[in-house]
């Protein structure tokens, strides 16, 4: 397999590595703060320009169909809320690097950003019907899940095709098959990420167990719900790559949710239709 990558050496010496801009980490936190109000989110969403530019044109966009164009942040804040704001700004800070093509993952351009995006949204239709977790907590971490396979994609060049045979021959998940060839999985480089990022413990947690619930201790319901939206995204084909082989689903996570095995066939069609809709949102983001 030639030189061996370390961990480390992944996140330290990937160029490009993705980021996220530190406005849009302090409005996440700052959304959870009980003192926190429209005039404090807009202040620190206007500390990156860019950032606020492209909240302002999803805000402003067709999907919700304001009655007037808001063309000042504490105004969308007001008007759309400050849990929606938290959603828009997270999806205007991932993108840009979330739509480029994942070579080492058989991704093309947008693949990745789809099946992220999905994942974020069936996992928020799940932590609804459950009302065991936070919807806006679960869609972060659902955005969020696979933030390791950008920085692992570099890496993985050339030696996807040994990967992918190797969970077929030997009938595993792609993560595990990745584990047994390079020592670690895109969940623990994401990880790694995630606390270089100073991500919340519990989107961390999301990051790195979302393909094994039961492992995370103690056991969380917004992994469970990340968990179940991710095997839905994977089931619909979002964004399904090199790694959508032999992937199953947690059982543990349905019954610690208090859902039944067919939870998600009844979610299906008010996903399909929620990610539908969400499509004019990616005109928008592809265009700010």
């Amino acid at each position: 397999m030639g030189q061996t990558i370390t961990l480390e050496d992944v996140v330290k010496r990937t160029p490009d590595l993705p980021s996220i801009p530190a406005a849009a980490l302090k409005v996440m936190r700052e959304t959870d703060e009980s003192t926190s109000n429209a005039a404090s989110i807009a202040k620190t969403l206007s500390q990156d320009q860019a950032l606020s530019a492209r909240v302002l044109r999803l805000a402003n966009s067709a999907y919700y169909g304001l009655s007037k164009r808001v063309t000042n942040l504490q105004e969308s804040v007001v008007i759309l809320g400050m849990r929606c704001v938290r959603n828009l700004c997270m999806v205007a800070a991932t993108y840009p690097w979330m739509s480029r093509k994942l070579d080492g993952y058989c991704l093309g351009p947008k693949a990745m950003w789809s099946h992220s995006f999905g994942t974020a949204l069936a996992g928020q239709l799940i932590a609804r019907m459950s009302k065991k977790a936070s919807e806006d907590v679960v869609f972060t971490a659902g955005l969020l899940h696979d933030i390791g396979k950008v920085a692992l994609s570099v890496w993985l060049e050339n030696k996807t095709s040994a990967i992918v045979q190797y969970a077929e021959l030997a009938q595993v998940s792609f993560d595990v098959a990745e584990r047994r060839i390079l020592g670690y999985d895109h969940c623990e480089v994401g990880e790694h990420l995630g606390r270089q990022w100073n991500l919340p413990d519990e989107i961390v947690a999301a990051v790195r167990w979302h393909h094994d619930p039961d492992q995370c201790q103690p056991s969380s319901n917004i992994v469970d719900c990340v968990h179940l939206g991710n095997f839905l995204t994977m089931a619909m084909g979002f964004g399904l790559g090199g790694d959508g082989l032999h992937y199953s689903v947690c059982e543990n996570s349905f019954v610690r949710l208090g859902l039944q095995p067919d939870a998600l066939d009844q979610i299906t069609d008010q996903f399909v239709t929620g990610y539908e809709e969400y499509e004019k949102l990616f005109e928008d983001l592809s265009a700010a």
